[in-house]
């Protein structure tokens, strides 16, 4: 779809479904109903994946940590979907080892780890590559700089990385090639009024500030970690469900530690940390900081004091290594939407939930960002079931029918070519979105400072 084209998407009056949130859960949803023949309309009041679904530790993985607590169904279900982006995406994502060391003080020890392993292989039906066993000789040999003092040995698994916010746009570009099938940035749902089992929805372009009406059978709610805030501002009744937690990431210069494998790193507090070498950097993350409902979730910013915590317990497995503020290439924080296990808990669950506030009206929450298209299809079979249509759930399971421009702008040197089809076709409205996920300059060096300057220069008019 050109730039032209996309931009002037024409609304129409009214719509099967409208989904309220373009990040990784709702371009999965948009995708799923579009491939069923739905007409569907897919909005969101910044850009798409711009959120949560951006600011993930880039993996495509089971969640080993659950095996802690037993939760089989989700680990199955996790790697299932790992294994099948992996063979569905391969142009965007990719399966790598995980050394996890272990020491005489860590939380697993090894026997635990070498149980915990099998599981994790077993669960996926054994289509992760088989994991192994690493003796103290054979971890020094592969990561000479990692500490010494009384460390037992390592398991080495494999998991998948990802370019989160590029799967999530592309499943955004697979829907909009079926029928009638829109999806628009920038458009903030300011109303609802429900009236005869039929929805009409008020929306406000945040850069225009024009205002458009559009009706629906059944409105979507795929805010992730800001839907109680949502349902606040659009005085729907609502419990709170959600229990934010921010996370933050460091990216690291290529050469601020000397290793090739990615690492899981037990914390002094019982965290896990990912140590992640990609994109010609070293992804590190991530903490876990609990947050109050009211925050400001569309502003949120790594603290001093989340940014010394990653790099002193990355310090304390790494010693000898000279680590500085200096090494930091950038830095990103985002929400995770954990959801209470319970409307009266402080306990978080990582399944997903649907909701149905009033008739017609459906709320998705929780899950990983693995699960997507799993989350999508349970809420889809509901939802076709409620509107009498027929549902196929394996469509989405095919492969995407578009690609991005730059499919890995880590490895390959962008051009300005592609810089320019890449604002005439893939809908961009903003040089944030340019630069953060079709470009990935944050976390890139192909440019220098000077030509980084001159390029956002020369396309600033664009916008």
């Amino acid at each position: 779809m050109d730039r032209e084209k996309y931009l002037n998407q024409t609304l129409l009056p009214h719509y099967d479904t409208l989904i309220i949130g373009g990040g990784i859960v709702g371009a999965g949803v948009f995708r799923d109903q579009a491939l069923n023949g739905m007409d569907v309309l897919l909005v969101d009041q910044g850009d798409f994946s711009s959120q949560t679904s951006q600011g993930s530790s880039k993996m495509l993985h089971g969640g080993i940590r659950y095996l802690e607590n037993m939760d089989f169904a989700l680990v199955f279900e996790a790697l299932k979907e790992k294994n099948l982006w992996l063979k569905l995406t391969p142009h965007l994502s990719k399966e790598i080892p995980f050394i996890l060391p272990v020491y005489k003080e860590s939380k697993w020890p090894m026997f635990f780890m070498r149980i915990g392993l099998f599981l994790y292989d077993l669960l996926s039906l054994f289509k992760n590559s088989p994991h192994k066993v690493l003796s103290k000789k054979k971890v020094l040999e592969c990561v000479s700089a990692i500490k010494s003092d009384g460390l037992k040995g390592a398991g080495l698994y494999y998991d998948g990385i990802v370019d989160d916010s590029k799967l999530a746009l592309e499943c955004i570009y697979d829907g909009v090639t079926y029928g009638n099938c829109h999806a628009h940035n920038y458009k903030k749902v300011i109303k609802i009024e429900s009236q005869n089992n039929e929805h009409t929805i008020t929306l406000k372009d945040q850069i225009s500030q024009e205002e458009f009406i559009v009706k629906t059978n059944k409105v979507i709610f795929a805010t992730g970690p800001f839907t109680d805030q949502v349902m606040k501002e659009l005085n729907i009744p609502w419990d709170p469900v959600i229990l934010p937690s921010k996370g933050t990431h460091l990216w690291l210069k290529q050469d601020a530690i000397p290793m090739k494998e990615a690492m899981v790193l037990q914390t002094k507090d019982g965290r896990i940390i990912f140590v992640i070498p990609q994109r010609h950097s070293i992804l590190v993350g991530t903490t876990e900081t609990p947050l109050p409902a009211d925050f400001d979730f569309f502003n949120i910013q790594p603290t001093q004091e989340e940014i010394d915590y990653l790099l002193n317990s990355v310090k304390e497995y790494f010693p000898q290594i000279e680590l500085h503020h200096e090494d930091i290439i950038s830095s990103f924080s985002a929400v995770r939407p954990l959801v209470k296990a319970n409307t009266s808990s402080k306990k978080t669950s990582r399944n997903h939930k649907i909701y149905k506030p009033q008739a017609g009206m459906y709320v998705l929450v929780g899950g990983k960002y693995t699960t997507f298209r799993r989350m999508a299809e349970d809420l889809n079979k509901l939802i076709f079931k409620d509107m009498n249509r027929p549902y196929n759930k394996k469509l989405s399971m095919t492969p995407l029918h578009r690609a991005s421009i730059v499919k890995n702008p880590y490895e390959e040197k962008i051009s300005q070519e592609e810089i320019e089809r890449i604002i005439r076709e893939e809908g961009v409205r903003t040089m944030e979105d340019l630069i953060e996920r079709r470009l990935s300059i944050q976390s890139l060096r192909h440019f220098s400072d000077k030509e980084l300057a001159q390029l956002l220069d020369s396309y600033k008019n664009k916008f």
